[in-house]
């Protein structure tokens, strides 16, 4: 069985002021992409999927 795993993606952090969402979109856009390709057996998302309780 293949397990593709990804963690912490804190969707929607804002870093000193300059929020992350353009990059974020780009990395998600690679890692669906990279999942097409591969076709694991299940996907596994680890940790904080957002940055913070509220998205």
């Amino acid at each position: 069985m293949r397990f593709l795993h990804t963690s912490d993606w804190h969707l929607g952090r804002v870093y000193h002021g300059v929020s992350l969402l353009e990059d974020q979109a780009a990395v998600l856009r690679d890692f669906v992409r990279l999942a097409a390709a591969r076709r694991p057996d299940a996907v596994l998302v680890a940790g904080d999927i957002y940055d913070r309780s509220v998205p």
